[in-house]
């Protein structure tokens, strides 16, 4: 956490594009995934990587006879700390368009 409700992870533009997309979707093809993000199949699958490890999402890999497939879904856990971040997010532009106090 980077602060009260941000998520260190989610606070990378990129992870958070990531989970946007994967909030809206059982599962998502890697290439659906890719293209939605505007990313190279290697910085893809960097992102995912830290994101499977953390427990934000889980990927299935299966193979239309040799042609690999690699699907994507976002973990309850991942879904949770989005929620969390958009939140956190959302109470600061909050206060950022709240009044402010006359300061004389």
């Amino acid at each position: 956490m980077s602060g009260p409700g941000l998520d260190r992870l989610l606070s990378d533009p990129t992870r958070l594009a990531l989970m946007s997309v994967l909030s809206a979707a059982q599962w998502c093809d890697f290439a659906f995934l890719r293209d939605a993000a505007g990313m190279s199949d290697s910085a893809l699958s960097k992102q995912l990587a830290t994101l499977r490890k953390d427990g934000y999402i889980e990927q299935q890999r299966t193979y239309s006879g040799r042609i690999p497939k690699t699907t994507v879904r976002a973990t309850d856990h991942g879904l949770r700390c989005l929620a969390t971040h958009a939140e956190a997010l959302q109470a600061i532009l909050d206060r950022a368009g709240a009044p402010q106090p006359d300061r004389r």
